[in-house]
């Protein structure tokens, strides 16, 4: 079986692909550039105002550190798991401006995979998702439709939704995080955890997953789950604020 992952260049898409280049020595990656982060919060702003933003950037500024402190338990969490965040020496890599790009578009149809799976990219076009027969898929850290966009294992804790701390693993439309359901699976969090490490524990519980569907679209057998007993939310970045008070008050770290 022949398989695209379309990415950007970061932990998570190396986790991913080291686990499955395992299975599929002919991987190949698309690597799309990352928008910046400074022309996504001027596109933010109208739509949830200056201020809020303001608390964003703020909380994005007290994330490094955040991350740092958690350097050693990302570390122990991975090597617990027996994955590798580093890139393959060998792989066949393209690198695109975006994965909506005609260059995309082109290699795509060139290589016919039968899968792409997306991961960290620009929220993918339909002329992407129409230009080849592959079945598109995602690992999405949230369990949807309740938790989708971004941090949807900290925004269930956070409602205190333990439950749906999870991740999915899903079809891909043009929508956001709105493909058809096929795997998911809830994270145990513990008091070593925080806003840093839960998308790693989604990632290694989602691996797996992906490996099953994977399995599912080789043998024909690609099943949705319709998740009607959730309503549909989509979450953003919380606001400096918005995490001390639930850092504080609820434990929610």
């Amino acid at each position: 079986m022949k398989i695209i992952v379309l990415a950007t260049a970061s932990t998570s898409t190396w986790l991913l692909v080291n686990s499955l280049k395992e299975s599929y020595l002919d991987i190949q990656v698309g690597i799309e550039r990352p928008v910046s982060r400074w022309m996504l919060m001027r596109r933010r702003v109208g739509h949830v105002g200056v201020w809020r933003v303001f608390g964003q950037i703020l909380f994005i500024l007290f994330s490094i550190w955040l991350r740092r402190s958690s350097r050693q338990r990302v570390k122990t969490l991975i090597n617990n798991a027996g994955l590798s965040i580093f890139k393959p020496e060998v792989l066949n890599v393209r690198n695109f401006d975006s994965v909506n790009s005609e260059a995309c578009v082109s290699w795509l149809i060139s290589e016919a995979p039968d899968v792409v799976i997306i991961n960290g990219t620009r929220i993918v076009s339909s002329v992407v998702l129409d230009c080849s027969d592959a079945v598109f898929l995602n690992i999405h850290c949230g369990i949807t439709p309740a938790y989708r966009g971004v941090h949807g294992g900290y925004w269930a804790l956070q409602r205190q939704d333990a439950e749906n701390a999870g991740v999915t693993v899903h079809l891909v439309d043009s929508g956001v995080d709105t493909g058809g359901v096929l795997y998911q699976a809830a994270i145990d969090v513990d008091q070593y955890d925080n806003f840093i490490t839960y998308p790693v524990k989604q990632y290694i519980v989602g691996i797996p997953l992906m490996k099953q569907a994977l399995k599912d679209v080789a043998e024909g057998r690609v099943k949705v789950i319709v998740r009607d007993d959730l309503s549909s939310a989509i979450w953003q970045h919380p606001t400096l604020w918005q995490y001390l008070k639930d850092r504080w008050f609820r434990g929610v770290y």
